[in-house]
């Protein structure tokens, strides 16, 4: 088994039954998940020192590393844009971010914009990102942009080019996001290693053409090319299931099914390698 891999999943797939990390810790605890990835959609006020203090004390009580954490740009709570909007808060709330992480030791650092849309200044997007960069050059751990369909970063290989110049910012692939694209993910990983751009990672499936499906791993596409492949690169950083998709899904078996099916398949094709 490829030990190295940091597995483990979002903290939002158990949203559906709460958002309390004193019920979501020891659940995925029980459902065989260490390590976990906090959603945050404001750092400055879900990560305030008390708030810290009591992510690390829920933590170490019940037994999971907090491995990475996502800053969700959505269009609900950035209605003018976040990258796209010079006038935005948006780079002081990062800042806050990485320190929040650095402070909780935290090396993965994600985030996800669904408030800049096609069609934004693509100028002061860059500008954004410049700025960024800068901010995560003072941040010992790896900062990552996941690109989703009908956003401004839509598609792995434009936001790897956007970001070509700018050393301390990675891409993050969301497999669901990529088979949605109809990407071929095991040379997009292949060509993001190459040029130094290799990201953290969301697991998910996903037909092709929708990007909001999240399904559990295997649930369509088998991910054993993809963990031979993370194997051959040495990748060491942490692969989370997203699933939030199938986990809201009312029809669906409720998100400790998912979570188990999508560990299930993952735990076997990660021996099997």
């Amino acid at each position: 088994m490829l030990s190295h891999l940091k597995l483990g999943s979002a903290d939002w797939n158990l949203w559906p039954i709460s958002m309390d990390y004193g019920v979501t810790f020891p659940a995925f605890k029980r459902a065989g998940i260490e390590n976990v990835e906090l959603g945050i959609y404001t750092p400055s006020v879900e990560l305030n020192p008390e708030n810290r203090q009591r992510i690390a004390q829920l933590a170490k009580k019940n037994e999971v590393q907090v491995t990475a954490a996502l800053f969700s740009l959505t269009p609900d709570r950035w209605p003018n844009g976040a990258f796209s909007n010079r006038d935005s808060s948006f780079l002081a709330e990062c800042k806050i971010f990485l320190e929040s992480l650095t402070n909780l030791d935290i090396k993965y650092a994600n985030i996800w914009t669904g408030a800049d849309l096609p069609g934004a200044d693509i100028d002061v997007v860059k500008n954004s990102l410049k700025e960024l960069n800068e901010i995560a050059s003072k941040y010992s751990g790896l900062v990552s942009i996941e690109y989703k369909a009908d956003t401004i970063f839509p598609d792995g290989e434009s936001l790897a080019i956007l970001l070509s110049d700018l050393s301390h910012l990675k891409v993050l692939i969301d497999t669901g996001h990529a088979f949605a694209l109809e990407e071929d993910v095991v040379h997009l990983i292949k060509n993001l290693h190459a040029k130094k751009l290799m990201g953290a990672m969301h697991l998910g499936d996903a037909l092709a053409g929708d990007s909001d499906a999240d399904l559990p791993c295997g649930r369509i596409h088998d991910f054993s090319e993809i963990v031979h492949t993370l194997s051959d690169i040495n990748y060491s950083g942490t692969v989370n299931f997203d699933l939030y998709g199938a986990a809201i899904d009312e029809n669906g078996p409720g998100p400790l099914s998912i979570l188990n099916e999508s560990l299930q398949h993952m735990t076997s094709v990660m021996r099997d390698n």
